[in-house]
């Protein structure tokens, strides 16, 4: 029987004009797959493989199943797994441009473990293929079908045709993905995405509400002398992941770190003023004792191991700053400027003077409604006012 005739031109189309007009990269691949098998290719399954730029993620793997994409991101040590080196993809990055298996066939190979899985859902044929990208990465797609007697020819030919067009596309999905995660990741959340947005330029920002962060590691100079550079950064990671990973895990947005110190802002959200000045300081209050909850079990895992413990202050303070881009032309930041922000790195000296490791001004005391002990009103250097600031209790609401 003759083999079924289809063409790619339609999907080639599709790609260049609508596809890449999509959100996101595994709505493309959904939708490419199912249009592939409407035009005739037989598919089942199809594994789409990308490297990725990403502090936490070393690839990315989407899987279709005829349905559904499942997204699966491997961590930055996937090349070093044995799953990954006992793998097609592995030879695919090593230089193959392409792998294929008649599984059906009593003389296939079956070096690799996936097959013998592909096999037993009574897959006949499976073939993968390399996508190269502009920067020289070798990413690959994998392609599987039950159909009897596998892919044809005329099958494998037509989906060459499509790799080219799809790689210019993903590529741009993920260059895209990329540059949102080290935005995020080395800016913040909200400021990386204002960033994308177009705010780009030196002064571009605006006035904010917020409750406004400000912690310290203790006797860090002591620290950096007895553990050495590589202890100390160690050290530091832990203390940071900590505090400013309890402000991330509550919704605030961290905007520095400034050696041992970080400044992060929780923003008002829109509503009544009273409700979301309650909700912003409830937050802060929220990560500040998590925070706590975090260093503790952090020394209980270091005292066992050894290691030397730590302790952190924090302020929280209420006010509006200028939440916008400051810096030199060729060098910016997203970070927050004004009175405020001033007072809040003031008012964190004070956890060292009362021997609190938290403190809270009047202004967010005001705002939860509490009755917290107060520590009393202090001078602080270029405050033009008393600051009354308050200690956060062990425990409690709020």
């Amino acid at each position: 029987m003759a083999e079924a005739r289809w063409s790619a031109t339609p999907l080639v189309d599709w790609l260049l004009r609508k596809g890449r007009m999509l959100g996101k990269p595994d709505a493309l691949v959904r939708e490419l797959c199912e249009r592939l098998r409407a035009l005739g290719m037989p598919l089942d399954r199809v594994g789409f493989f990308f490297w990725t730029l990403h502090p936490q993620y070393g690839g990315v793997a989407m899987f279709w199943d005829g349905h559904l994409v499942q997204v699966v991101r491997g961590g930055r040590d996937v090349r070093s797994s044995k799953q990954y080196l006992d793998s097609p993809i592995a030879r695919i990055a090593a230089g193959e441009r392409v792998i294929r298996r008649r599984v059906e066939r009593p003389d296939c190979p079956m070096d690799f473990p996936l097959l013998a899985e592909l096999k037993a859902e009574g897959v006949t044929d499976y073939v993968m293929v390399e996508v190269v990208f502009s920067n020289g990465r070798r990413n690959a797609v994998s392609l599987a079908t039950r159909r009897a007697g596998g892919f044809g020819l005329h099958d494998i030919a037509e989906v060459q045709r499509l790799l080219h067009p799809f790689a210019l596309v993903m590529e741009t999905f993920i260059v895209r993905e990329t540059a949102r995660t080290l935005l995020a990741t080395y800016l913040g959340r909200a400021s990386g995405a204002r960033v994308l947005e177009g705010q780009i330029a030196r002064g571009d920002g605006a006035e904010i509400d917020a409750v406004i962060w400000f912690s310290d590691l203790r006797e860090s100079t002591a620290l950096a002398a007895r553990l050495g550079e590589r202890g100390y950064l160690e050290l530091l990671n832990e203390y940071f992941e900590c505090t400013a990973g309890a402000v991330l895990a509550h919704g605030g947005e961290v905007l520095r770190f400034i050696g041992d110190a970080s400044l992060a802002v929780f923003p008002l959200a829109a509503g009544p003023a009273a409700a979301v000045r309650r909700d912003a300081c409830e937050r802060a209050i929220a990560a500040a004792r998590e925070a706590r909850a975090r260093t503790r079990s952090a020394n209980a895992r270091r005292a066992g191991a050894g290691l030397a413990g730590f302790d952190f202050g924090v302020a929280l303070h209420l006010g509006r700053v200028l939440y916008g881009n400051i810096g030199t032309a060729e060098r910016l930041e997203f970070s927050v400027i004004g009175a405020a922000a001033n007072e809040t790195a003031r008012i964190e000296t004070l956890s060292k003077v009362t021997g609190h490791d938290v403190v809270v001004s009047s202004d967010v005391h005001a705002a939860l409604g509490a009755r917290w002990p107060s520590l009393g009103s202090f001078e602080l250097p270029g405050v033009g006012r008393p600051i009354e600031v308050y200690a956060l209790p062990e425990d409690g609401p709020g």
